[in-house]
């Protein structure tokens, strides 16, 4: 029963989510009719684009699976207040990460339930919108100041893409995207 709520937890944060403006457009696994198969499109025409142009397109992927368990619950409750989501649904997330534990098993020997204290858990249906949306804010920042990037999202993995005539210039311009997405988690 846990997942079924899960799901359409999750299917009512997108939609709130997209309905608020929280996530780019080109944020896909998140909306729906949009996947990987569209991140992969979008990157081979902009590609093809530029080789017809004389120019160059370069793409730099970050893969933040490591940052689901690093999401500041506080932070994420309040971005989701700041921007009027649905109060229910707010509240039903911060159950949700209220009640998450963990449980090791070491050689058949249980340790006793504890509380998770940061982090969204990378199993249940509704972690990757809940991630998504507290990513929204990395993606902004990076954007704000790397005005040149544009970002490509898929779930747990951000891509940036630049297409110039100079493959130095592509590389530099993309070099500053995990610099601003470093400086802006260690804010």
């Amino acid at each position: 029963m846990g997942n079924v709520v899960a799901t359409v937890a999750a299917q009512l944060l997108s939609a709130e989510a997209n309905g608020r403006g929280l996530l780019s457009n080109r944020h896909l696994g998140s909306i729906k009719g949009r996947s990987a198969i569209n991140g992969a499109a979008i990157l081979v025409d902009r590609a093809h684009a530029a080789w017809t142009n004389g120019r160059i397109t370069g793409v730099l992927v970050m893969d933040l699976k490591a940052a689901f368990p690093s999401v500041a619950k506080g932070r994420l409750v309040n971005f989701m207040k700041i921007r009027q989501m649905d109060g229910d649904l707010i509240r039903w997330m911060e159950s949700f990460l209220l009640e998450c534990t963990v449980k090791m098993i070491i050689k058949g020997n249980a340790i006793e339930k504890h509380q998770v204290e940061a982090g969204v858990p990378p199993g249940p249906p509704v972690s990757p919108i809940l991630f998504a949306i507290y990513t929204s804010r990395i993606i902004q920042w990076v954007e704000d100041y790397v005005s040149e990037a544009e970002g490509l999202y898929f779930l747990d993995h951000l891509g940036w893409v630049e297409t110039r005539r100079d493959v130095n210039l592509v590389v530099a311009i993309l070099d500053r995207c995990p610099a601003k997405s470093i400086h802006w988690a260690s804010r």
